[in-house]
């Protein structure tokens, strides 16, 4: 784009639903007639293509001159929604794609739009849930995070805070708890009203993976043979039978921990069904 604060960005969220695709500033399109119809597998693909020329605030021209080079990428060049091409599965020839994409020239004003990781503009989902203003929000925040530093969800919550004027208030000490191994949770108002007045606050429900001595023997065990457990790097991306395991227990004692606590199991419970009168 050709805003200048969003300069240390290098990248806007695209959304893709079963309805629609697309992004606010841009525009949106039908899901089914988007890029020769968009399915769930290329949506899944696309959000998974961490290792790109361009990622977003992570960008380097230097990288980015280097991977394209060596073909090092796992992006797409799909239509822009507000281009009359954006029907296209993509650009007729890929010389001049790929030059832009080595010289960092992906921008909004072309007829194709580079898409990549949404991690790339923000890791945990959470903008695009409080720009749709839901209610009651439910975050995993599974990066690499050994030192707790909420990379993360700082970003999240200062991209929230400067374009959509929605503060969000975490609890007193629940973050520092959460630091000290105290507990695997964490609470924050959602504070829509800040940016419309009169409009009803959310609540959002901040889970990390944490280890807090009550895990089963064997997630124990695992993480005692390999020490960065529950954190290893996300450049893993082949967790054999013993890893998965463990991070799947240790996921469950999370859910499990948090619906001992009435207040939070709520957030956590499907929505009511309404009841056929017949």
């Amino acid at each position: 784009g050709e805003r200048l604060a969003w300069q240390e960005r290098k990248a806007e969220l695209f959304t893709v639903t079963p309805q629609a695709c697309g992004c606010p500033t841009l525009g949106h399109q039908p899901s089914a007639e988007y890029a020769g119809g968009m399915t769930l597998g290329t949506a899944m693909a696309l959000s998974g293509a961490a290792l790109s020329p361009n990622m977003g605030y992570h960008s380097s021209p230097l990288v980015a001159f280097v991977m394209t080079l060596f073909d090092v990428r796992l992006v797409a060049w799909l239509g822009n929604p507000a281009w009359r091409r954006w029907r296209q599965p993509g650009p007729r020839s890929c010389i001049s794609w790929l030059l832009r994409e080595a010289l960092g020239r992906t921008d909004a004003r072309s007829p194709f739009v580079y898409l990549s990781d949404g991690g790339h503009f923000e890791n945990l989902g959470l903008y695009e849930m409080v720009r749709r203003g839901c209610r009651d929000i439910v975050v995993v925040d599974a990066g690499c995070d050994p030192g707790y530093r909420f990379e993360d969800l700082g970003n999240a919550l200062r991209k929230i805070r400067i374009d959509l004027r929605v503060p969000i208030a975490f609890e007193e000490g629940d973050l520092a708890e959460l630091r000290a191994h105290h507990r695997r949770c964490a609470v924050a108002a959602v504070q829509y009203s800040a940016a419309d007045p009169g409009a009803a606050d959310g609540t959002l429900l901040y889970l990390k993976p944490v280890l807090l001595g009550n895990e089963m023997p064997d997630v124990a065990s695992y993480a005692a043979a390999h020490p960065a457990f529950p954190h290893q790097s996300t450049t893993d991306q082949w967790f054999d039978e013993s890893q998965t395991e463990s991070y799947r227990m240790l996921g469950l004692q999370t859910i499990e921990d948090v619906c001992q606590q009435p207040a939070l199991a709520a957030l956590l419970a499907p929505p009511p069904t309404a009841a056929a009168a017949g």
